[in-house]
């Protein structure tokens, strides 16, 4: 959210046309907020909430019933006196029924104006307080109180207890619109793009930790192997089977992650094509004018399938270690799976639950204009992708579900394509990630990696299968797929 904040008000800052319309006092407003958002320094840095959720419609912000109205101020009441920076001309009123990041510094929310529509707003969580008094009962120049925002109570949550999420009154909060009036939604993508991202990055963190705890258990623990035997977990195919299909899913949402991560790099720093790029990372980069269409649709597809996936995958890692994976291990941190499980669990929750990206993907490419762009943003990418060291036998699977999902967006209308809007999106997911694992595959020739490749496309696109092969062969490729090396040349680590 903090991320998101300063680049909302870094695109406002930068972009002429937009820096154009500000008023100096604006300007110096959008300026201090975006140094301190931006600030390595604990004692000045900010951070920032995002508060759009309300009673009557939820993750659907249609429904929001927040007001601002414009009543500039009579005196010249400050947001703060030490840096000089007023308070905003908004005067914003209503109840925000879950806010992230209570204890934030500001706040980017959502509001409706007298025309109708919702806008963006930028608006300090504390305010000057001429009367404040220090600890020892002296006057404080530089004292604050709450601007115009009353707790009303803390959330009980599941998970991501070290962040606190209230319910808020709102009484003349002042605030300072962000963007053009009665354009909200639109001004707002731009720190959902962000936020979404971090999400996705969340789910992969929490993900690869909870990886490392089952592979790391696999290794040490000893189980019955009959008439009395004894064998590590990495012996038993059974058990290497299952932590080498979660070790493949998660190198599969990993790369749409980074994917997604260099997309939004692209677009926020276009750069011009190097000759001397690397052919893996040429094949993955899109031409400048599709990096905006493809983000618009990526941000979206992106957190609602990693976060899914992330959080099944999780729970996969707590039932590989058994019982211990089940108990809040507050003694043993490096251990406690189910903390990570627990705080994972909002992720395909907020920024969007999956039902309404799934909504907001097929709104996307339904729109007039921009979704064809993004339609044929995505297609581009594809066979861009499967044009490295390509074998079009290999890959024409994929490329027939492609082609069936695209004609099915193009055909059919918005109101038929919703009911099945997950199906579709997560589909669509699935091609890109195949597009993706052909050219991890063949960049360096890693067998893992292309075993990694051949099995996607054998579950997911039913692809021919390989010729049997003996079980300790298929140890041995499960081995390579979880640890990245031959199990014959590992050692013990006991």
């Amino acid at each position: 959210m903090q991320d998101g904040a300063a680049r909302m008000l870094q695109v406002h800052l930068t972009t002429p046309s937009l820096a154009s319309k500000l008023s100096e006092t604006e300007k110096r407003v959008f300026e201090n907020a975006f140094r301190h958002l931006t600030s390595r320094d604990p004692k000045f840095a900010w951070t920032s909430g995002q508060w759009m959720t309300e009673r009557p419609g939820g993750s659907d912000v249609s429904l929001t019933e927040t007001t601002a109205v414009y009543q500039p101020n009579e005196t010249t009441a400050m947001a703060s006196k030490e840096e000089g920076i007023p308070l905003g001309p908004w005067s914003i009123n209503g109840f925000k029924w879950f806010s992230s990041a209570t204890d934030s510094d500001m706040t980017i929310l959502l509001a409706r104006t007298p025309a109708g529509k919702l806008s963006t707003f930028l608006a300090p969580l504390r305010k000057h307080d001429p009367n404040a008094l220090s600890e020892s009962g002296n006057p404080d120049p530089n004292g604050q109180c709450l601007n115009g925002v009353r707790i009303s109570r803390l959330k009980n949550k599941l998970g991501t207890q070290s962040l606190p999420t209230a319910e808020l009154v709102l009484e003349d909060m002042r605030g300072w619109i962000i963007g053009e009036e009665n354009r909200g939604i639109q001004e707002i993508s731009v720190l959902l793009h962000l936020t979404r991202i971090h999400s996705t990055s969340q789910a992969v963190g929490y993900l690869g930790r909870g990886l490392a705890v089952a592979r790391a258990f696999a290794r040490a623990r000893q189980v019955g192997a009959g008439r009395g035997a004894r064998m590590r977990l990495t012996d038993s195919s059974l058990h290497m089977k299952t932590l080498a299909r979660m070790t493949a899913e998660y190198r599969r949402i990993m790369l749409l992650h980074m994917f997604a991560v260099y997309i939004l790099g692209l677009s926020e720093h276009p750069m011009e094509m190097a000759t001397d790029i690397a052919p893996a990372l040429k094949a993955l980069t899109p031409p400048p004018k599709d990096l905006l269409p493809l983000l618009r649709v990526l941000s979206t597809l992106t957190k609602a399938y990693v976060c899914n996936s992330a959080l099944r995958l999780l729970y996969s890692c707590m039932e590989s270690i058994g019982g211990v994976g089940y108990l809040l291990n507050e003694e043993q941190e490096y251990l406690n799976v189910a903390r990570l499980y627990r705080d994972c669990a909002v992720l395909p929750i907020w920024e969007g639950t999956t039902d309404l990206l799934s909504t907001d993907f097929i709104r996307a490419l339904k729109r007039p204009e921009s979704g064809v762009l993004s339609l044929d943003a995505l297609d581009r990418i594809i066979k861009q992708a499967f044009s490295l060291n390509g074998d079009a036998s290999h890959h024409r699977e994929v490329m027939e579900r492609w082609d069936k999902e695209r004609t099915r967006i193009t055909k059919e209308s918005q109101a038929d394509l919703v009911g099945k809007g997950r199906d579709i999106m997560f589909s669509v997911t699935e091609v890109l990630m195949a597009a993706l694992l052909h050219v991890d595959a063949n960049n360096d020739g890693d067998i893992a990696e292309q075993e990694i490749l051949q099995r996607y496309l054998e579950d997911k696109f039913s692809a021919k299968e390989r010729s049997a092969i003996t079980t300790r062969e298929e140890l041995e490729r499960d081995y390579a797929i979880v640890y990245g090396q031959e199990r014959s040349k590992t050692g013990s680590n006991l």
